[in-house]
């Protein structure tokens, strides 16, 4: 009985890897089979031409791709199902607003960021601008009035800047000096050239 399972065995060796009688008896030993778009007897052979027997299985090709689109709108599905679960779990589950939530969002304390700094430094530099450049009061009851910073150079060029009167208790000293009061111990002298 081993013998019969160990010639089957071997007659299934055989035909797997093409073992053939006739070859043996010739001393090929093994016989390839040929394969089954190979060209045979008697038909003209151009080695420079390449042949395929089909083209891709559109048929194949056409189920694969209708396949991924059902594939792609059931998960879509199942994620809109999956958040739309999950707001309402999330409405459910969760505690209520804070009260200041009611009110809407307040404004933050001051120093707000500004929001746009280039248009906001432009404001500022037209309005310092306009106010160094025209005439407006700066309290009509009491007679004060801005002037142009050109007028008051030459009003101030013309007259002269009044003396200021010292406050009590100034000590100043000269440079030369040099004293810790002055800070410019040993600085003061020309340096060597």
């Amino acid at each position: 009985m081993g013998n019969d399972s160990e010639r089957h065995l071997l007659k299934a060796i055989k035909r797997l890897v093409g073992f053939t009688p006739h070859a043996a008896e010739r001393g090929g030993g093994v016989a390839v089979s040929p394969p089954e778009n190979a060209p045979q007897e008697g038909e003209p052979i151009n080695e420079d031409t390449d042949f395929e027997p089909s083209d891709i299985d559109a048929r194949g090709t056409f189920i694969t791709g209708i396949s991924w689109l059902i594939g792609i709108w059931i998960v879509i599905g199942l994620v809109y199902f999956l958040f739309s679960y999950l707001t309402h779990e999330r409405a459910v589950n969760s505690p209520p607003p804070l009260p200041i939530e009611a009110h809407g969002n307040p404004l933050p304390p001051e120093p707000r960021l500004q929001p746009s700094p280039h248009k906001d430094l432009e404001r500022m530099r037209a309005r310092e601008d306009w106010q160094l450049s025209h005439y407006f009061w700066l309290d009509k009851a009491k007679g004060k009035v801005a002037i142009p910073i050109d007028r008051a150079m030459d009003i101030l060029a013309a007259r002269g800047i009044p003396p200021q009167k010292q406050p009590p208790g100034l000590e100043l000293s000269q440079p030369e000096a040099g004293t810790r009061q002055t800070g410019f111990e040993g600085k003061v002298a020309p340096e060597p050239r």
